[in-house]
Parts: C-alpha cells; structure tokens; sequence
C-alpha cells in the first residue's frame, strides 16, 4: 500500500509539472524563442586579433551592444564566444545590410593637423605610401574618398573624448552632417588644438576629421577664429558625402562609442523571414508525421502499454515545450531548426526507454513471475542500462555544448535537456505508472488490450511471429563472425575508397573552407547564364548558380555560392545584382559568408569535440562495464562513423555544421545500442548458471534475447529521423535539414548492425582467449577430439574446423530449449501444478 502511495504522489507530481509549465505558456501568453533560421535576422561572429587583451573584448561587447540597443533592435544577444571571438545574433532585423554597417565601425574618431595634401595628379601620388596602421602617437599618411592623400600630424583628440553625436541638416547648404559635442577634458583640448591651428597658414591651418583611417573632411580654420584662441564650446562638425541614414548611424556610433580595438567580421548570416517560416513548417511537419509512425507502432506491439507509451510521450512533449519556454525567458535561448531536430531525435530516445523497460518486464513473464513482480524487478535490470546508455548520450550533448559553435550548441542543448527529462520521467512516471495499472484488472489482463496478453505474445506457438514478439531466436552470431566480418570490411572498405580525394572525397561547405552563398526568393525561374553573367560583373568569382523549388507551395528560389567570402561592399553589389536578376527586395535576400579561417576553426573544434568524446566513452565504458566491452564498442563505433562519412561523400552531400551535428549524435545512438546489447552479456556473464558456460555461448544467448529490443530502439528512431529526410528535407524542401537528417539516418542503421553483428562477436574473440574461457574451450576441444578420435589441428584464430560446430551445438540445444518449453504460468498456477502432481 505504502509503495502504491508513493506511484501515485510520484505520477501526479509529474503532471502538476506538466500541467503547471504549460498552464504558464498559456495564462501568460508566452511562445518560444525563435533563432534567426526560423524567424529571419543577422548572425555575425566578429574575430579580434589573436593576443588580444581580455579587458578590450569585454569593453567591444559592452559598445556593441550599446550601439544594437540604440539601432532599436529588440532582443539581441551579443557574447563572447571564445578567446577572440565576439557572437552576435539579431533575429528579426529588417535591414542587416544596416546594421552589418553599424556593428563593423570601429569609429575610431581622431582630430589630427593636415601637414600636406597630396592629389592623384602630381607625380610623386603613388611615390606616397599610405600607413599601413592608424597609430594616434605616429604621423600618418591618409586617403579621403576621392583618392587624396593627406600627411597628417599626431591625432590631438580622439573618439574617447567625444560626448555624443547627433545628425542633422546642415541649414545653409541643405547638407546631411555630424555634430560632435565633447565632454569637458575633449572641450579644452579642442580650444587649444584649433587655436594652435588658427597661428598657421596653407595647409596647416586645416583639421582633418579622421574616421577608422579615412580622412571625412579636412576644413581649414575661420578667419574669425584668432591664434591661441580656439573653438570654444566644445563642439566640432564633420561634414561629408552623408545621407540621412549614414549620418545618423555614424552619430549612433560616435556616441555608442568606438570600438577599442579592430574587429574583423568572420562569419555573417542573414536569413529572410520567408526562408525561415518554410524552415520551421517544413520541421514541425516532419516531426509531428515521425511521433504519429512512432505511437502507431507502439500501440500495434504493445497493445495497453502502447496507450501509456502515448500518454508519456504527450507529458514528455509538454514538458519539453514549457521548459523551452521557459529558458526563452530566463536566459534567452532561442528554438533553432538545429534545435528542433534535436527535440525531434528525442522522441526516440523517450519511446527507447519504454521499450527497454517493456522488453525487460517481458523477460520476466516468460520466466513465470507474476505481472507486478515483473514490473518491479524489469525496472531494476532496465534502470541500469538507461542509465549507463543515455550517460553516453548526456556526455555527447555536453561535449557539443562546450566544445562546439553556433547552431550546434543549440541541438546539443535540446538533446541533452531532453535526455535527461527522460531519464527522470522513466523514473518518475513510466515505472509508477506501469505498476499502478498493473493493479487494475481492466489495463492487467483484458483480452484484447491487457497488459499481460501484450508481454506474453499471446500469438500461435511455434510461429515466427511469436518467436519474433518474444526474442526466441536461435541466431549463431559468434559462430558466422566470419561473414559478419567480411560484411563490415567490405562496407568500410568502399567508404574509405570514396572518402579518397581524387574518387570522390567530401564535399566541404562554407563553414569549413570560407565562402559566400546568397539565397533570394524569385517569381519565376530566372535565366541561369543570365544570373551568371549579372553576378559577375558585379564581382563575384565564378559563382555557382541554382534554381530550388518548394514542392508543396511551388516558390523558386535562387541560390549563389562562391569560393570566396565577400567584402561589406563587394556584398552590397552582389545583393542589387540579385535583387534585379530576382525582384526580390533586400529583406528577402539570405547570406551566409564564412571567412577561411573562421572555417579552419570550426574544423577545430569538431576534431577536439570528437576526441575528447572518445576519451571520456573509453574511460566510461571501462568502468562502467570493462576495458574490453569499451575497445569493442570503440572499433564499432569508428566503423559506423567510417561508413557514414562513406555514405556522404557518395551521395555528395555538402559537409556542413549539421552533419557535425549529426555525427556526435551518431557516437551517442551507436553507443546507446552497444551498451545496451553489452549491459545483457555482463548480466548473464555474471549468473552462477553460466560459470562453466563458453563466452561465445552466453553472447550468443544475451544477444539474441536483446535482439528485439535493439530492432525496436533502433526503429523508434529511425521513424523520426527519417520523416525528417524523407518528409521535411525531401518533400517538403527543408534544405538546412538534409545534412543532417542523411546523416543521422545512415548513422543510426549501421550502428544497429554495429551493436549486433559486429561488436558481440569481436568481444567473444577477445574474451575468449582470457585463461577462464580458453580453459573451458580447451577442454571443451579436447573431449569432442577424444569422443570423434580426431588430432587437434586448429587454425590460425585458435579454433579448428570441428569447433565451429561444437560452439554452435549447446547454443543451439539452449535456444531449442527455449522456443520449445510452454508458455511459462504465473507462480500461483505452477504452484497449484505442483500440489496437483503431489496428490
């Protein structure tokens, strides 16, 4: 009674949870955090020299935003990403071109005197280096806009003593310009400055306005103004070529502040709000189509247990809802499309854990316990191998959160926050749950939905559904590890072929070696040449032009990518050229420009992302389970990422930050599936039944128990992952989901095979030649020679010809036993049998 109290307080805190976090969303009205791929905006990664001083960054940060909040952007998020790297993601922008404008200014503002004018014409112009440094201490030689060149005396005033600026019209000539009030210290130096300047005569009577190395304007001093007086006031106006729009953002800039030192930009992205409504539609679909497949299945295989698969996976589904809700407005996560593909990957990993709790209540049945009995004691067994299989994923998801970039981070943090609801929902909801109905007659032992009927397999005996339903297989896979083997050899084989550079090799995005692709929406399909030949003229090297149409609205859009990434002009230019090839206007046109060594870096910390990944998994495995469980769940894992990095280069997909997404996924999932098959072998390894049993028996035994469960984990996320390609990216258009939906899909298969046929049988040839198990199989050889007379000739794994047979046969003779003892009863009726036989 006490423990149904506990079920019961345990299954309704759980709902008040749920219950409470969306009862918030809707009581308050709040929706998630769209990221910029699925509300639009401008993402930009502002790289610092190296060696840069710690103090400087943080300052940059703090004059960048205060520069975004007077633009009136609402919800910025400007960080520090690492060392010398600065994040900033405005979502919803209208106009990034703008605001690229404002956040690249240094606006580092100097007075200085004009010692000589140098112009285009004369003959020493070119003779004139400009300097290659703006040093305020040093003399310098500067250019204006139209070519001058202008040696100019040691910076007097600088930015730093600038109050604020305003813009306004100019009343006499009509002219856009800038008024620069000084604080106090900046006033006196400007009296003095100009009044040093109005002793002068010819040139130097003139103060050039310098603005991050380019001489605005250069105006001589008044007549009025007499020597060693000076402008008093303490203001000064910059004049030049402005519009309204660049006066008032050079205004915003000087009183944000200038920028402490040179920043250069490494990475843009702007996404259209179009592009990224289609994104979000396209992922919604193919997720709600992946959890439909998923609770089909589920209710078809489990019967009542499929309603509480239903019903937990809602709660979960809630719960993940209201938590990103939450984070959106505690510490201004944004949902990404990289996010909602890891919340669409966690629908399997939730169905796997009731199918691993199901599997192993199952076991307990068919060995005649009684259905709460089973419950209990399948939680104990199931506990310990979730436990140990979604650690690896938890670690997987903190290695990308830490070691990783930009959307990456997002999907690390939506698996693992959903990972780890899991494992507290499986404790807090799904073994509660599952004991309390298992105390109603109705949900426990009605005929058509019952509990019970669904683990017994209530199919025909002897059939091969029933052996099927109840993993009463007889499968040799340590026996044909040859074939096993050969498969696996001959899979990676082909992948490290494709993967040769001068065969077919991978195809590398942006992200990892620089570029600049554009995406405009188009009202028909342009002509290509024509396209071509416009963005050409207006820079762009070679460009690679395509036409990508949306099957299910029919919209065309045009997408360019080249080599090479763009100047802030250069990408203005390409922008018009698009919108007259397109029509499109300038909010609608995506760029993303990636610079080489940004790409370089991304490399980076994918690489490290791996390696430390593999580490902590060695040093995990080998505690949790042991040194050699771990080698072989290493050399499994390796092989499926071979032969899914194979897989890519083959169907020439382009490498992208999704795919390293979807690879350190792939270490969690193929993990997941050995650990789970490995968790099997040591627990029967461990039975006193089994002490005088060969290894390659009691793998053969765990792995054919475990075989359904790992054929059904590996489906529950199988569906997901592929309504991602097939739905979202194929028919629906998605384009940023088929990286990493086709590495996923391919990922997940082959570790299937990986955590069967190929890591069980590796181990058992390990295991083997340990003393304890070389001893049983010596002896083992030694009295089927004695019995058939024959030498003991074996071969060069230590096995001979005849003990391929004699491995086989007391497997064969247990899995006989098992697929033809009856159908196990309840305690309480064996007992009754017992009674029965004794009278």
């Amino acid at each position: 009674m006490k423990k149904s109290r506990r079920h019961l307080i345990s299954v309704a805190a759980v709902l008040i949870l749920a219950l409470g976090l969306m009862g918030s969303t809707f009581l308050f009205d709040l929706k998630p955090k769209l990221g910029l791929d699925l509300r639009g905006g401008l993402s930009v990664t502002l790289t610092a020299p190296q060696g840069t001083r710690t103090d400087l960054l943080d300052k940059a940060v703090e004059i960048l935003r205060g520069r975004v909040d007077q633009a009136g952007v609402a919800e910025p998020e400007i960080s520090r990403e690492s060392s010398n790297n600065i994040f900033i993601q405005l979502p919803g922008s209208e106009d990034p071109e703008r605001l690229l404008r404002l956040i690249g200014k240094t606006a580092q503002l100097q007075f200085r005197q004009v010692e000589r004018i140098i112009n285009p014409a004369e003959q020493e112009f070119e003779a004139t280096a400009v300097s290659p440094t703006d040093d305020p201490e040093q003399p310098v030689v500067l250019v204006d806009e139209e070519g001058n060149k202008y040696q100019l005396g040691i910076a007097e005033l600088t930015g730093e003593q600038v109050g604020k600026g305003v813009a306004r019209i100019d009343p006499e000539t009509g002219a856009w310009d800038v008024v620069v009030d000084f604080r106090r210290e900046g006033a006196d130096k400007l009296e003095e400055f100009t009044g040093k300047l109005a002793c002068e005569q010819g040139f130097g009577r003139q103060m050039a306005i310098v603005l991050d190395g380019r001489v605005e304007s250069s105006p001589p001093m008044a007549d009025e103004i007499l020597c060693n007086e000076g402008i008093s006031g303490g203001s000064a106006r910059i004049t030049g070529n402005f519009d309204e729009e660049e006066a008032k953002d050079l205004a915003l800039v000087l009183t944000a502040g200038a920028l402490p030192v040179k920043l250069t930009q490494s990475e843009v992205r702007t996404v259209s709000p179009t592009l990224g409504n289609d994104s979000l539609r396209a992922g919604l679909l193919a997720g709600a189509f992946g959890l439909f497949i998923v609770m089909i299945y589920v209710l078809v295989y489990y019967r009542t247990l499929g309603l509480q698969i239903w019903f937990g996976l809602v709660i979960f589904a809630a719960i993940n809802y209201g938590l990103i809700v939450l984070f959106g407005e505690l510490i201004g996560w944004n949902l990404t499309l990289a996010g909602i593909a890891g919340l669409i990957v966690s629908i399997g990993i939730a169905a796997d854990s009731y199918i691993v709790f199901f599997e192993r209540v199952k076991e307990e049945i068919h060995q005649g316990r009684s259905l709460r009995a089973s419950i209990d004691k399948g939680f104990k067994h199931a506990w310990r191998t979730m436990l140990s299989a979604n650690t690896v994923t938890i670690m997987a998801a903190l290695v990308l959160y830490f070691l990783a970039v930009g959307p990456v981070r997002g999907f690390a943090l939506a698996l693992g926050v959903a990972t780890a609801i899991d494992l507290a929902m499986t404790y807090l909801l799904t073994w509660p749950l599952a004991s309390l109905l298992a105390q109603n007659h109705f949900f426990a032992e009605n005929r058509v939905m019952g509990m019970r009927r669904a683990l017994e397999g209530g199919v025909k005996e002897g059939t091969f559904l029933r052996k099927f339903y109840r993993s009463e297989f007889s499968v040799d896979f340590v026996g044909r590890r040859r074939m096993w083997f050969m498969i696996s050899g001959t899979l990676v084989l082909v992948s490290l072929i494709a993967l040769i550079p001068s065969v077919r090799g991978l195809s590398y995005g942006i992200d990892f070696q620089g570029g600049t692709v554009l995406r405009a929406p188009a009202g028909a399909r342009p002509d290509i040449s024509a396209a071509s030949s416009a963005l050409q003229e207006a820079g762009l090297d070679n460009p690679v032009v395509q036409t990508i149409e949306d099957r299910t609205t029919g919209r065309v859009q045009v997408q360019v990518q080249t080599g090479t990434a763009l100047s802030e002009q250069g990408r203005v230019d390409v922008i018009q050229a698009l919108q007259e090839v397109t029509g499109a206007s300038p909010a609608e046109i995506s760029v993303e420009s990636v610079g080489e060594k940004w790409g370089a870096s991304i490399t980076t910390k994918a690489l490290r992302g791996l390696f430390v990944f593999l580490i902590l998994t060695i040093l995990y495995m080998s505690w949790r389970l042991e040194p050699k469980m771990a080698a072989a769940g290493i050399v499994a894992l390796l092989h499926d990422l071979t032969i899914t990095a194979g897989v890519y280069a083959i169907v020439g997909f382009e490498v992208s930050p999704a795919t390293v997404i979807a690879t350190l996924t792939i270490l969690g999932f193929s993990l997941y599936d050995t650990i789970v098959v490995f968790d099997k072998i040591q627990e029967n390894e461990a039975s006193p039944a089994n002490s005088r049993r060969r290894f390659s028996e009691i793998v053969n035994d765990a792995t054919n128990q475990v075989l359904m469960r790992s054929f059904s984990t590996s489906l529950t996320v199988l569906f997901p992952v592929g309504s991602l390609l097939f739905i979202g990216s194929a028919l629906l258009g998605a384009e940023t989901l088929k990286d990493l939906a086709l590495a996923l899909f391919v990922g997940v298969t082959v570790g299937a095979y990986s955590s069967i046929f190929l890591g069980p049988p590796l181990l058992s040839v390990w295991k083997e030649k340990e003393p304890r198990y070389a001893a049983l199989r010596s002896r083992a050889v030694r009295q089927k020679a004695a019995a058939a007379s024959v030498p003991e000739e074996l071969d060069d794994e230590g096995y001979d010809d005849e003990e391929e047979e004699e491995i086989q046969e007391p497997v064969a003779r247990s899995t006989a036993r098992t697929a033809t003892a009856p159908r196990s009863q309840p305690r309480k009726n064996q007992s009754r049998a017992k009674r029965k036989g004794k009278k």
